[in-house]
């Protein structure tokens, strides 16, 4: 079993185990015995006696030592071939070298994941083999760093790499955690930010554009994987409605229309009001939020003129209407239209650039949506490789002088 932040439970009783280090003289042999038992450094559980503590600490600092200097340099190869022999090979003669042999670090299945291993990783988290002691990877432990193998997953957008993890019980409510990471960072977050930075995107809609040129562009055949990939995350991750809000309260239309697309099974499932007096679905909540937040925007903007106030604080009001208004038009496009946009995505995975804005202009219009203004031209985009892109880690600049990057 795993906790929800991505540690593991001991299996001493919460009478046992909980009292904490500060009472640890007053605990019974049994208690000491037990702490020490089921400590596992590995997954960052170290016992509360204070001197056991450091010595665990030193030991595994030592072995992890040991594993990034001469076992993950032999690893690598088999990992990037994805050579369930090899890397069994390489494996065993560790288990060896590093002693206590039977566990699999928590970077292996992130490398794996990092990589697209996927019949390594099977095999490690299957655990059935002898030649791994029939031990299995855990899915939800995070890397050194702070990200966990379905962060990985989300980064490459690897939809096979995703439905194995969450096959073998990964969650999708880590969130990234230390000081080389960005910190609480969903796997659902990585998908979406990393697909928003998309090449097409990036060069051809921007804040200002009409909405529906997001929308053209997010359905070129080339955005398919990251809204597949983002949608197996979203299906498990919790309060998704309050992930949408959240990207439209922030004003970032492109995320917000990602995840929309991409989550919109769910939200159009019946959800229960945080007030509990009505049963309302994603989409609706959604909706009630942005006409919340300009309400507030209108009183706040009275309050101003009222109290002569003008110039940067009522401009700043203003643009926060206007993004809040965008949003409003962004929701209840994919309301009306989502369903079937998604079908057309899904079954127009070839279709030609050019044919793109004719064809995505018929579906709107046919559910009650007119787009008068310019359109991107899509025919003229230059065909573009997605690259990858890494939004779990700190750049060089936010971490501390002096400290290891990688």
């Amino acid at each position: 079993m795993t906790m929800e932040d991505g540690s593991c439970p001991s299996p001493v009783t919460p009478s046992e185990a909980e009292a904490g280090a500060e009472d640890y003289e007053s605990w019974t042999l049994k208690q000491k015995l037990e702490d020490l038992v089921n400590c596992d450094p590995i997954h960052g559980i170290m016992p509360k006696n204070p001197k056991y503590k450091a010595y665990f600490e030193e030991k595994f600092q030592e072995k992890l030592s040991k594993y990034v200097r001469v076992v993950l340099p032999k690893l690598r190869p088999a990992i990037q071939k994805d050579s369930v022999k090899q890397f069994f090979q390489v494996y065993n003669c560790w288990s060896g070298f590093m002693g206590r042999g039977n566990f699999l670090l928590p970077d292996i299945l992130t490398n794996m994941a990092s990589q697209n291993a996927l019949r390594c990783a099977r095999v490690a988290l299957q655990g059935t083999s002898p030649l791994l002691r029939r031990r299995r990877a855990d899915p939800n432990t995070r890397h050194r760093y702070g990200f966990a193998p379905l962060h990985m997953a989300a980064e490459n957008f690897s939809v096979d790499m995703v439905k194995l993890l969450f096959r073998y019980g990964a969650s999708a409510n880590i969130r990234t955690k230390g000081e080389y990471v960005i910190e609480g960072l969903l796997p659902l977050h990585v998908a979406v930010e990393n697909a928003s930075m998309h090449k097409y995107i990036e060069d051809h809609w921007a804040h200002g554009d009409h909405i529906i040129n997001l929308i053209f562009l997010l359905c070129l055949p080339e955005m398919k994987m990251f809204l597949d990939t983002t949608r197996l995350i979203a299906k498990q991750t919790d309060n998704i409605v309050d992930e949408v809000w959240n990207y439209i309260r922030e004003e970032k239309h492109v995320q917000a229309a990602i995840l929309l697309l991409a989550a919109q099974k769910q939200l159009r499932g019946r959800l229960n009001n945080s007030s509990g007096k009505a049963s309302l679905n994603g989409f609706d909540i959604v909706k009630s939020h942005i006409d919340d937040a300009l309400n507030t925007i209108h009183l706040e903007g009275l309050n101003m003129v009222k109290e002569g106030k003008n110039g940067r604080a009522l401009k700043r009001l203003k643009d926060k209407k206007e993004a809040l208004l965008t949003a409003l038009v962004l929701v209840g496009i994919v309301h009306k239209a989502g369903e079937a946009l998604e079908g057309y995505i899904q079954t127009h995975s070839q279709v030609r650039h050019d044919e793109i804005v004719e064809h995505v202009s018929s579906i709107l219009k046919s559910n009650g949506i007119a787009h008068s203004g310019e359109s991107i031209d899509t025919g003229k985009l230059e065909c573009y490789q997605h690259g990858g892109g890494m939004l779990i880690g700190k750049s060089d600049s936010q971490r501390d002088p002096g400290k290891a990057t990688t």
